[in-house]
Order: structure tokens, then C-alpha cells, then sequence
């Protein structure tokens, strides 16, 4: 009976592994592509540096990048602690702790991977209100779909 609850939870890690891997490249990408682009004038003293770098949706934007690219960083070593577990000893109840450390984890970096992209969208659309408001209030259905997917979970018997 372990050894099948351990398989059933290792097959939902290497699903999870794949989305982990791809949060942190993504999040890693956009921490060096960051919205608004760079300074490029050679005679500002400020070349090299974010152009929307004093905009506080542009602050939130590299905070909530930063969170969910540490915490899908993370995800990804309890994983690999994970695989090692199963190697060296055969504890079921390890192993269930790594899974569910490693999947809060992974729901922090997709809540920050979510942020991110709203406060990067307002911070270049700014100028836009219009549109950068449209975009952030379609971009929020993910909190909405998150808390019915939480509640069918909970309600579950």
C-alpha cells in the first residue's frame, strides 16, 4: 500500500517538477527582460539602469518576480530532495512532507508569477489607463479561478 502511495505521489511530482522548471525559466527571463526596457543614452548617468525603475507597479513587478522565482527554485530542489529520499530510505511520511512543502512552493510562485505580470502590464501600459486596467482585471480571473478550484478541492469527501 506505501509503495503505491509513494508512486502515485512521484508521478504527481514529475508533472509538477516540469511546471516548476518552467516558472523559474520564466521568472529568471523576465528578472533580465524587464518591462520599459533599459536607459540607452550614452551621456545619461543612469545608462544601464531600468527605465521605470521610480514606478512602484514596476517595484511590485521585480518583487513578486523575484518571490516566484525563488520559491519555484525551491520547488524544484524539495523535488530533487524527493528523489533522493526515495533512493536512500522508503518512509512514506518523508516523503508526503516534501511533496507538500514542494507544493506550496510551487502555488507561492504561481501566485507571484501572477502579480508579476500584472504590476509589469500596468507599469508599461500606464499611459494607457484604460487598457492597462482592462488588462489587469482579466489577468485577475486566475484569483478567482485559484479560490473555486480551492473551494471544490476543500468540499471534496
Amino acid at each position: 500500500m506505501d509503495d503505491e502511495k509513494r508512486e502515485k505521489i512521484m508521478q504527481a511530482a514529475q508533472i509538477h517538477l516540469v511546471v516548476a522548471t518552467l516558472i523559474m525559466t520564466v521568472t529568471f527571463t523576465a528578472g533580465f527582460t524587464l518591462p520599459g526596457g533599459f536607459e540607452s543614452d550614452t551621456n545619461s548617468p543612469n545608462k544601464g539602469m531600468a527605465i521605470l525603475l521610480r514606478r512602484t507597479a514596476f517595484r511590485a513587478f521585480v518583487v513578486t518576480d523575484a518571490i516566484a522565482f525563488s520559491s519555484s527554485a525551491a520547488a524544484v530542489f524539495t523535488y530533487f530532495a524527493m528523489a533522493a529520499t526515495l533512493i536512500s530510505m522508503k518512509e512514506l511520511c518523508v516523503v508526503r512532507r516534501l511533496y507538500i512543502i514542494a507544493t506550496f512552493l510551487q502555488l507561492v510562485a504561481m501566485l507571484a508569477a501572477v502579480i508579476a505580470f500584472i504590476t509589469g502590464m500596468y507599469a508599461t501600459l500606464a499611459h494607457s489607463v484604460g487598457l492597462a486596467v482592462t488588462v489587469c482585471v482579466i489577468s485577475c480571473t486566475f484569483f478567482i479561478m485559484f479560490l473555486l478550484v480551492t473551494y471544490v478541492l476543500g468540499s471534496r469527501e
